[in-house]
């Protein structure tokens, strides 16, 4: 099982563009953000033990929903007897979609990859940002100035890259727990929708600019010198069922991936497809279970509320049903 970002942002660390130069500064390019504010109504913490989850039903099917962080530390424990519960006799496990890449891309993808040299040393690009980054990039366990080597948007992406390895933190979990129970009860796991990673990564290639590519940079600077323990916090507080803490995670990271072109669209029509095999999983009777990003399901304009358009009732994670 993989996250509905994971396999875009490994693909996007190995690629992206070759950046064009921006006529105006950073700071001016908007950022569309589909995910950017929540329904606070949506918000609520769990009476029941462990992580929140949230209940889609009609008359005759319920499709039990619950809401994951992007990252968790390592070894971190957390109480699965209501996953458990609900697995059992469940007739289908919903997954976020994922983006692919096959061993045929392989290729282009690595040639891809060298376009992220600079064409002149990124501390004469971006002077302001110079001495942060030396000082992320010291602080993630590499002392030398190889950051100098990359644009903007190749430092940023090896930055975050080297602050996961050293933070302690990890994208396996908890879905490594989820796939182990629904193994245990026999229930199918199949994402939402699956997605050739190339045409996506095509867009990122030729439409990318320096503009984006600081703004990624700056954000993910920016939660390198925060440090792990927010996230840290954020998982906890999931952990114990406090969506609110949760929910409200770091995000400076996020200004990255909605920087580039095309990423918002990509995570409405991700969105769209999870709303999407809900709502055919209603169509059979008993329950189910799915799994998705928890900030994308209480968005506004997200998965809940899109599915109560749909006229499926959607109860929050008060009730201790």
């Amino acid at each position: 099982m993989r996250r509905r970002l994971a396999a875009i942002a490994a693909l996007t660390a190995l690629i992206a563009a070759s950046s064009t130069h921006a006529q105006a500064p950073p700071e001016t390019l908007v950022i569309d953000d589909p995910e950017a504010n929540v329904v606070e109504e949506l918000v609520v913490n769990a009476k029941l033990p462990g992580p929140a989850w949230w209940k889609v039903s009609d008359g005759d099917t319920t499709v039990y929903i619950l809401g994951v962080p992007g990252a968790v530390p390592k070894g971190m424990t957390w109480d699965t007897s209501v996953l458990d519960r609900r697995l059992d006799g469940a007739f289908a496990l919903i997954t976020p979609p994922q983006a692919r890449a096959g061993l045929t891309d392989l290729p282009a993808l690595l040639s891809m990859r060298s376009k992220l040299k600079a064409e002149r040393p990124l501390d004469q690009v971006a002077p302001n940002l110079a001495p942060r980054l030396a000082r992320a990039w010291a602080a993630t366990g590499h002392k030398d100035d190889g950051w100098k080597d990359w644009k903007p948007l190749g430092a940023g992406l090896m930055l975050a890259g080297y602050a996961v390895k050293s933070s302690g933190l990890t994208s396996a979990e908890p879905e490594k727990a989820i796939e182990k129970l629904a193994r245990k009860h026999k229930v199918k796991a199949k994402p939402a929708a699956v997605y050739k990673a190339m045409p996506m990564i095509k867009t990122l290639v030729k439409q990318h600019s320096e503009e984006a590519g600081l703004i990624c940079l700056e954000g993910v600077i920016d939660e390198v010198e925060a440090g792990p323990e927010p996230v840290r916090r954020a998982a906890r507080a999931w952990a114990n069922g406090e969506v609110r803490a949760a929910v409200h995670a770091p995000r400076q990271g996020q200004r990255c991936v909605m920087a580039l072109p095309g990423m918002a669209e990509e995570f409405r029509r991700m969105s769209a497809a999870q709303v999407e095999a809900v709502s055919q999983a209603m169509k059979t009777p008993g329950k189910a279970v799915a799994v998705f990003s928890l900030r994308g399901l209480v968005a506004e304009d997200g998965v809940f509320q899109k599915l109560r358009e749909r006229g499926f009732k959607v109860t929050t994670p008060d009730s201790a049903s």
